[in-house]
């Protein structure tokens, strides 16, 4: 049987699962979730990740030919919520689109902070174009299409000027939030999550340096 495999290791549509590799698949990433959250996500390898779960490697690569599909596995769940909370606001009828947008770039500040190391992780095995296609991927373009909707809403409101460029700002308010610059910030110079969000938040014309004070501290 030829596997034709989502980026999650899940059949697509009309694809049979035979019982034996769902259990093969439940059990690899039940093993990848304990063994990163125990050592990290860079101090794993694959080949343990096989021996612990008990399958060969072959099986193993299969199902996900790298370590960043297994962590964008990992990420399904807590992506789901995020995307699912920022339906939920961006259907609130009383608050603006610039508040709205407040909010939604503090929610990415939160997830990218809750999920550092899959993320780092996932990105870790990318190079080249690769790498470079990350900025097309379905996740990313949710993220950017977002807040290009909430800029777009703002000029239309009047909150921002209508000789702003929001595509392109669209995209630098969400480049902070790129796992390497993010990691570098965080583990490197030391900045705190409150400050990168603030930081982030101060990018957008007019709207002071500081998120909505009734926002909780992260």
């Amino acid at each position: 049987m030829e596997w034709r495999l989502d980026h999650l290791g899940r059949p697509l549509p009309g694809v049979v699962e035979r019982s034996d590799a769902a259990r093969n698949r439940r059990r690899i990433v039940e093993v990848a979730r304990r063994l990163f959250a125990e050592r990290g996500v860079c101090a794993v390898s694959m080949e343990e990740i096989a021996r612990e779960a008990g399958i060969g490697k072959g099986t193993l690569y299969r199902r996900f030919p790298h370590k960043g599909m297994l962590c964008e596995a990992l990420l399904d769940e807590p992506t789901r919520r995020l995307q699912e909370e920022t339906l939920r606001d961006l259907a609130e009828v009383g608050s603006g689109p610039l508040e709205k947008l407040d909010r939604f770039l503090l929610r990415l500040v939160r997830f990218t902070e809750e999920n550092l190391d899959l993320l780092y992780g996932g990105h870790e095995p990318l190079s080249g174009e690769a790498r470079v296609a990350y900025h097309s991927h379905p996740a990313h373009q949710w993220r950017r299409w977002t807040v290009l909707g909430l800029l777009r809403a703002a000029v239309r409101e009047g909150s921002l000027g209508e000789d702003l460029d929001v595509e392109y700002l669209s995209e630098a308010l969400l480049a902070p939030l790129g796992v390497d610059l993010y990691c570098h910030q965080r583990r490197v110079r030391g900045m705190s999550a409150e400050r990168i969000a603030a930081g982030i938040r101060s990018l957008v014309p007019g709207r002071g340096g500081g998120f909505a004070e009734r926002e909780e501290k992260m």
